[in-house]
């Protein structure tokens, strides 16, 4: 028997074995039937990360994975004008060019920001938090009435109640979608609505190509790039379109909106992490 050649034989056949497994694990791995919300070992990584900063999960992890197209958004910019400044602060304040900050006789302010952005304060807060749901339900669309806001196609998407202060923010929804970024914020303390901010989108196209997210479990770690995010508990995470708002979104008019993984904190703060690669 020719020992050398029989030798070389078992190594190939060894090597295209491992070759194999390699390439059945792999396949297992990134096939669309993986599911890496089963990989236990996986979440514990996560969790673990986390907790190195004290930020636990509090909340059901969502499991779905989608392919969502990207959308191309317009903003509503905002004409300052005597109509405007004058349905928030009454007829006695006028509009002047390039002033983006009003006040009245009662000290109300009304300041358009980046150009698009409108944020009323009607007085200063009060420490207490606001119990009384069918008040907040009455003060929102009594407001809303009053300053003659279009409010079609906003849902409630999310409300928080606290001793520091409550909101109820209200997103523009797109085929059961809401896009975080054109929003309507009603702020509240104990004594009613003390201020109120809102941004809008007036056009949205979707573009072509689509794009599959990873889920929410792998967006996570994504946390620890924030040197702000320690000591708090995750109580939601959900899929929303959202764009970045950074130093230069006063000069943006038109931009993508990027399915997103956000996470909210028991503080009532918000993170958007990334869900593609």
């Amino acid at each position: 028997m020719d020992w050398n050649r029989s030798n070389t034989i078992l190594i190939i056949a060894f090597i295209i074995l491992n070759i194999f497994l390699l390439m059945s694990t792999f396949s297992n791995i990134f096939t669309e039937n993986f599911n890496v919300n089963l990989d236990k070992d996986f979440l514990e990584d996560v969790e673990n990360l986390l907790k190195s900063k004290n930020i636990n999960i509090k909340c059901e992890i969502p499991e779905d994975i989608y392919v969502l197209p990207v959308l191309d958004t317009e903003y509503e910019m905002i004409e300052v004008n005597n109509a405007l400044v004058q349905k928030y602060l009454g007829k006695s304040v006028v509009a002047k060019e390039d002033v983006y900050r009003y006040t009245n006789d009662k000290n109300q302010i009304l300041e358009i920001i980046d150009g698009k952005k409108i944020r009323f304060t009607k007085r200063n807060m009060i420490s207490g938090k606001i119990v009384d749901d069918e008040l907040i339900n009455k003060s929102i669309n009594t407001f809303i009435e009053e300053k003659g806001i279009d409010a079609s196609g906003f849902i409630e998407s999310y409300k928080y109640i606290s001793e520091n202060g409550s909101y109820v923010t209200y997103t523009q929804n797109y085929n059961n979608s809401s896009i975080d970024n054109s929003y309507m914020r009603f702020l509240f303390d104990k004594e009613g609505l003390y201020a109120f901010e809102m941004q809008k989108i007036n056009a949205v196209i979707e573009i072509k190509d689509k794009i599959r997210t990873i889920s929410a479990i792998e967006a996570l770690p994504r946390l620890m790039t924030y040197d702000d995010i320690k000591d708090k508990d995750i109580v939601e995470i959900k899929m929303k379109y959202y764009s970045i708002e950074n130093e230069n979104w006063k000069y943006i008019k038109k931009i993508n909106a990027d399915p997103t993984w956000k996470v909210i904190f028991n503080d009532g703060s918000q993170k958007y992490l990334s869900s593609f690669d």
